[in-house]
């Protein structure tokens, strides 16, 4: 079946055909231009690079409800849940960072990409990062 679908759609490639011709058009990425990003903070294909990060997400809190927006008012912004987790206190304000689980379907059909995130976790960790 896939045999079938290369040679139809002219990606098919054998040692006793000749090799493609291509069009001699050739792109350029300057990797000086590549910047660590994130996604979100709703939309999961929303780029927004990590030195962005803070002023993006603050500029979400009270923008208007909808896109990459909460519509917070400024009497809520500082606002805070507390909670108890074995017999510590905790205190989760706007912005703050929890780790849950890995739930995408990119990183869980990807062996790789679990094994990174397990990695990850477990030098974590060992370095002191707790709930």
């Amino acid at each position: 079946m896939i045999e079938a679908y290369s040679k139809a759609s002219g990606f098919y490639r054998s040692y006793d055909h000749p090799d493609p011709t291509y069009s001699g058009d050739l792109m350029h990425l300057d990797l000086n231009t590549v910047v660590p990003c994130v996604s979100g903070p709703k939309r999961p294909h929303d780029r927004v690079s990590v030195s962005n990060m803070k002023e993006d997400f603050n500029t979400c809190l009270s923008a208007p409800v909808g896109f990459k927006g909460f519509g917070l008012t400024p009497e809520t912004l500082p606002d805070h849940s507390e909670f108890t987790l074995d017999g510590k206190k905790y205190s989760l304000t706007h912005g703050s960072v929890v780790i849950a689980a890995i739930t995408s379907c990119t990183n869980t059909s990807n062996p790789d990409v679990m094994l990174a995130a397990g990695l990850l976790a477990k030098n974590a960790v060992e370095r002191g990062l707790t709930v």
